[in-house]
């Protein structure tokens, strides 16, 4: 089977092998996915920086066009060269047909990353790829207790800073819901501590747990509940704080995630939103849980799937063009919340 065991991961991406040229990243950590094909890009020997030769797709224009993906792989670049076609995204289009080409004609000098959400064993899309040789699986589940070890000797004590035993605990409780989030955040404590001989509990309450964290939950909150008003005050404040927009977006697609997750029991096994509440993973905090409720309660399956498809579509646009990046995410944020605002009317 053409799909990589968690223990060879990370060998794999410091040395990686380019032999299959068609490589699926997939699980429910967005920020993981995003990380190790950045980590692929950046050793694919590709000239990231040529628009030539580093090509991005949506998932759903790709999944609408069957011969795409296969036409920019075969394409020979302007100055010769490999090539890089990364794929990201949501769809409700079968991606596997437009896969299928490259599969069946492998292209000698293009590399093609697909970036996916948290597929089953029986996602068509999976199956084809696990089952293909010249194509590979590499799986990225959320954090793990050794991973949030390996995060935190790779941004704090690789910088020479110290942290004691009961500190390190402390800060592993503040990490692991997202990989790129935690490591921004590890990266933010670090720079903050520079020069200080080590690290200590207030700081990493300062840093890690400050204010940020809580103005973006009222991001989220007000975007998904419809409280256009107060999205429009803790928005602001919310960049204010250092969250880059594509951060913003993407902690608010992984709480759509988790509506949509829920949202299936509550479509499919009839259970009331109320007593779900209780079984989310990671645990809702008590402050938030009526905005969860309402939200659960208003989105259907339907919406949450064109609402994700939205938001990751907004977010590799903000990647693309970060000068109007603030301005695409204020600008999604904003029709999501009008559209939880007309649905709660209903």
């Amino acid at each position: 089977m053409a799909s990589l065991k968690p223990r060879d991961i990370d060998s794999f991406l410091k040395k990686p092998d380019f032999s299959r040229p068609v490589i699926l990243f997939y699980g429910p950590d967005a920020g993981l996915v995003s990380e190790r094909a950045d980590i692929l890009a950046q050793k694919s020997g590709v000239d990231l920086a040529d628009p030539f030769s580093l090509i991005r797709m949506n998932a759903d224009d790709a999944a609408s066009d069957k011969a795409r993906i296969a036409d920019e792989a075969h394409t020979i670049g302007m100055f010769g060269g490999k090539r890089l076609i990364r794929i990201s995204g949501n769809t409700r289009r079968d991606l596997s047909k437009s896969v299928k080409p490259v599969l069946d004609t492998p292209p000698e000098d293009a590399i093609i990353l697909i970036e996916a959400g948290d597929l089953k064993k029986s996602t068509g899309l999976r199956k084809q790829l696990e089952a293909h040789p010249v194509s590979l699986c590499i799986p990225c589940y959320q954090d793990t207790n050794a991973a949030i070890e390996q995060l935190i000797n790779e941004e704090i004590i690789a910088r020479n800073l110290k942290i004691d035993h009961e500190t390190r605990l402390l800060l592993k409780t503040m990490l692991g819901d997202n990989r790129m989030v935690s490591r921004g955040e590890l990266s933010k404590l670090a720079i903050y501590c520079e020069g200080k001989e080590k690290i200590t509990a207030e700081e990493i309450h300062e840093i890690v747990g400050d204010a940020s964290k809580l103005v973006l939950d009222d991001v989220i909150d007000s975007t998904a509940i419809g409280d256009t008003a107060y999205l429009q005050v803790v928005l602001p404040k919310a960049i204010e704080a250092g969250n880059a927009p594509d951060i913003i977006l993407l902690s608010l697609l992984r709480h759509f995630q988790m509506l949509q997750s829920a949202r299936s029991k509550v479509e499919h096994q009839r259970q009331p939103a109320s007593s779900i509440i209780g079984s989310l993973r990671p645990p809702v905090h008590f402050a938030r849980k009526n905005a969860i409720i309402t939200s659960l309660n208003i989105w259907t399956l339907e919406r949450l799937t064109r609402a994700l498809t939205r938001l990751d579509k907004t977010m590799l646009e903000c990647r693309q063009q970060n000068a109007i990046a603030q301005s695409l995410c204020s600008t999604t944020l904003l029709a999501l919340s009008l559209e939880a605002a007309a649905l709660k009317k209903r």
